[in-house]
């Protein structure tokens, strides 16, 4: 331990210029998201990489050393569908206010599907401690799903048919996005009181997905049925958010997912059953005061899951299921922002449905680390604790790769290699 004593006492003299120039998490339980099985390793952060995994690592002068030992690090996690209030995006106060639960969860990485081409280099000269923001353009058809408010309408460009999408591309792509959410399937899941919306064609998705990829941006569809999943792996859309709600999964869909090799992001949290959803003590620790009192009142109030939603709800589970076990890659996405869906929370709340669907506390994690990572085109820069790996960290206690519940207790968190304030 005197390497230690000594690291930690240039640490103390140097200060702040010792965090900037590296730091070595020392002795955690170093679970790097592989399916390796954990392992008490040192971790050496220099700049926003990681540069050295190992026992008793010589370190550089001045290293900020944080001792580890009983604790768990894993990579940190994504959310690949979330929307955010405007209110966020006025000032670098707001922007961290708004985003500082995913951080609390141990989010450090989310696809924001709420903005314009117009917003985004606004947003990006905020600054502000954030998970990773992955900033979308948003393209769907005439009154299709998308376009219901009039900021959204506002948001959203529209169109009908590959000439129309080559130039909205053009036009959308000058803006610099990190990647493209197309609104391509209206159908509103069997419910008689909303009745569907209008879906995008085949060759029109299939233009925007080519102008993107030409771009070397992925593209994400809104896709919730059989005959939509179908279309949107023809088309070669990289993931379809939401899942598949009206019927099973067949072995057609399986073969395209695998021969385009498109993944697949339920967003299960989106469309669990509010009727009859009981949070545990961990999860309601998550909220707000206001957030754990809407939850009690929900509960108190009870009431018959309507008859869509329970088929929907049976029907997008056992999809899981058989995707699962297909092979096809399952990432963590939760359409945050809808009625019940808090952020931070969701991404764990989709990860905890996972575990009662066949995967392990590992294999949930993984999900969302580096399988989602993946998803975005990201494996050989993200998603695990690798050297050279971006360093975006999450130290928790307990062992979340054993017991899912020792997920909740995070205790620090880095993005791109900087601590982050969970104040």
């Amino acid at each position: 331990m005197r390497w230690l004593m000594a690291a930690a006492a240039l640490a103390g003299a140097n200060g702040a210029q010792a965090q900037e120039r590296a730091t070595l998490i020392h002795g955690a339980r170093v679970f790097d998201g592989t399916g390796t099985p954990a392992k008490p390793k040192d971790v050496l952060i220099e700049g926003d990489r990681i540069t050295r995994i190992g026992r008793k690592l010589r370190v550089p002068e001045g290293t900020a050393v944080i001792d580890a030992t009983g604790l768990t690090l894993i990579p940190g996690l994504h959310d690949l569908h979330i929307h955010t209030r405007r209110e966020a995006f006025a000032d670098a106060a707001a922007l961290h206010r708004f985003y500082l639960p995913y951080l609390r969860a141990g989010v450090t990485s989310v696809n924001e599907f709420s903005v314009s081409g117009a917003m985004m280099a606004g947003i990006r000269a905020l600054r502000a401690d954030t998970p990773r923001l992955t900033l979308a353009v948003r393209l769907g058809v005439p009154d299709g799903h998308g376009t219901e408010s009039q900021f959204t309408n506002a948001i959203t460009l529209q169109v009908t048919s590959p000439a129309e999408a080559h130039a909205a591309m053009a036009g959308a792509l000058a803006y610099k996005p990190d990647m493209v959410k197309v609104f391509n399937d209206g159908w509103r899941y069997g419910d008689p009181d909303r009745p569907d919306r209008p879906s995008m064609d085949e060759a029109t998705l299939a233009a925007i997905v080519a102008d993107a990829h030409k771009a070397g941006i992925k593209v994400m569809t809104h896709t919730v049925t059989l005959e939509g999943a179908k279309i949107a792996a023809r088309a070669g859309v990289d993931s379809v958010a939401h899942g598949v709600g009206d019927a099973l999964i067949d072995d057609e869909l399986i073969g395209l997912m695998r021969k385009h090799h498109m993944a697949y992001v339920a967003t299960l949290a989106t469309y669990e059953p509010l009727e009859t959803r009981v949070l545990a003590p961990e999860e309601l620790a998550l909220l707000t005061p206001e957030q754990r009192d809407r939850e009690a009142a929900r509960l108190a109030k009870g009431g018959a899951i309507a008859p869509y939603d329970s088929k929907r709800w049976e029907i997008m589970r056992e999809n899981i299921r058989r995707l699962k076990a297909a092979g096809i890659r399952i990432g963590v996405g939760t359409d945050t922002g809808i009625e019940g869906v808090y952020p931070g929370f969701g991404a764990l709340r989709e990860m905890r449905l996972l575990t009662e669907l066949g995967f392990t506390p590992a294999e949930a994690i993984e999900a969302g680390s580096r399988v989602s990572a993946d998803i975005m085109g990201r494996r050989k820069t993200e998603g695990r604790i690798h050297k050279g790996m971006r360093a975006d960290l999450v130290l928790t206690g307990g062992t979340p790769d054993l017991t899912f519940r020792d997920l909740y207790s995070v205790k620090r968190v880095w993005v791109a290699g900087k601590e982050v304030s969970l104040d």
